[in-house]
């Protein structure tokens, strides 16, 4: 009678054991497939990201690229709400002073991720008859559009 109890514990401590292995090997699983879908866009995913900011890009009027600066705005807070840097944008764009520029922060003490609207907190560019400026893009190793930078132009836009 003892041996068929212990017989028992054995096999109850042996079930709860593989229980235990096979969900941390589910956790793990799971945890290892989202880091990978987050790092590795695939090629329809980032002609779908481009593509919205591509049409953007080359000389704008200054109510377009302000267009671009609450685009980029929204996506950063999409980004931040999502936990995924790789969809974030950074632009530069020209005001009279301090830092101009929109950005996803990552705090790597905490994980914490924020936009970053600079020192001056202006979202905007003064716009007018003659205000045109010239967007340019910078794209990462796996062709993604990562950088914007904006810069004054006075002349007016070519017509195609």
């Amino acid at each position: 009678m003892e041996n068929a109890s212990k017989a028992l514990i054995i096999a109850g401590a042996i079930i709860i054991s593989i229980m235990v292995i096979s969900l941390a090997v589910l956790v793990f699983n799971r945890m290892g497939g989202e880091a990978k879908e987050q790092a590795n866009m695939d090629e329809e995913q980032i002609a779908a990201f481009n593509s919205k900011l591509t049409p953007y890009l080359g000389r704008q009027s200054g109510s377009q690229v302000n267009a671009l600066i609450q685009y980029v705005i929204s996506a950063n807070n999409s980004a931040v709400s999502s936990r995924d840097a790789t969809k974030a944008i950074t632009i530069t764009f020209p005001i009279t002073s301090g830092n101009n520029t929109i950005q996803v922060i990552t705090d790597a003490s905490t994980g914490g991720m924020s936009v970053n609207y600079g020192s001056t907190g202006i979202k905007k560019v003064t716009t007018g008859a003659n205000s045109y400026y010239d967007v340019a893009g910078e794209y990462d190793s796996n062709g993604l559009l990562t950088t914007i930078t904006v810069t004054n132009t006075t002349s007016t836009p070519t017509t195609p």
